[in-house]
């Protein structure tokens, strides 16, 4: 045992389930549901990924809601404007 450690109990941490994460378990118990999320990957991933594997943004270079919005919208903007040029053949 470590130095200073003798007479400290290991306490265990069990994450307590918001009312919100309870929310969205229920919901998820419906077959319909479950489907639509399934669906959900193949529609919203793939851009997600393809601006993190072609771009190389991996996070966001400034603080503040309005100001990681700006920054995302510049990255879209730039993704947009390669596929742009790749398709008028530059």
């Amino acid at each position: 045992m470590s130095l200073g450690r003798e007479g400290k109990k290991l306490v265990r941490f069990e994450p307590q389930r918001s009312p919100m994460t309870a929310q969205m378990a229920d919901k998820l118990q419906a077959c319909q549901a479950r489907d639509a999320y399934r669906h959900r990957k193949w529609i919203a991933e793939p851009p997600n990924g393809g601006i993190k594997n072609v771009s190389g943004f991996r996070q966001f270079s400034m603080r503040g809601l309005h100001r990681v919005n700006a920054d995302r919208k510049l990255v879209c903007m730039a993704l947009n404007l390669r596929r742009m040029a790749k398709l008028s053949g530059s």
